[in-house]
């Protein structure tokens, strides 16, 4: 099972690359990294959190390329604030409730790919960031990182499910 978890947070990473964003999810991206650089005191830790997001949304269209279920919502009629709602609700149910009604197969092989793409973001971030804060400050950066790529992977649920319910 590590080898499915690495190949699919590998191909989300992949992912990633190719804009793989729907209009509505660009929107919410780019809306919600703005607020982040209004609101950080360091705008590098918007367009992270930006990036973070970007790849666990990638994780959840490469298990649903896997499921065979990929589809893109239409864009039209989309109600973002709603959306944003919803996918904060999903992201805290993933994160601390029942995630099953969101995942798209086994629990541990999404949450192993999501802790690898964390993982990875984090290492990313390292050179730039760790220096410059403390070990609480480095470990609420972890836990920065980790919202918003589950934030990502639960934006992408919601947008499918919204597609999925008109």
């Amino acid at each position: 099972m590590a080898g499915d978890a690495a190949e699919r947070a590998y191909k989300a990473r992949a992912l990633a690359q190719a804009h793989p964003l729907t209009r509505t999810a660009t929107r919410i991206r780019t809306r919600a990294v703005a607020q982040e650089e209004a609101d950080q005191p360091m705008v590098e830790l918007a367009r992270w959190a930006g990036e973070a997001l970007l790849k666990g949304y990638c994780l959840r269209r490469v298990e649903e390329q896997a499921a065979g279920v990929a589809s893109d919502p239409a864009d039209e009629g989309i109600d973002l604030d709603e959306l944003e709602t919803r996918t904060s609700e999903i992201a805290a149910e993933l994160r601390g409730g029942d995630p099953a009604p969101h995942l798209l197969g086994a629990a541990d092989l999404t949450f192993e790919a999501l802790d690898r793409i964390i993982t990875s973001e984090l290492s990313n971030r390292a050179d730039n960031y760790r220096e410059a804060v403390d070990v609480a400050g480095w470990r609420q950066f972890e836990e920065y990182i980790a919202w918003w790529t589950v934030r990502g992977y639960a934006l992408r649920a919601a947008e499918a499910a919204q597609g999925a319910h008109p």
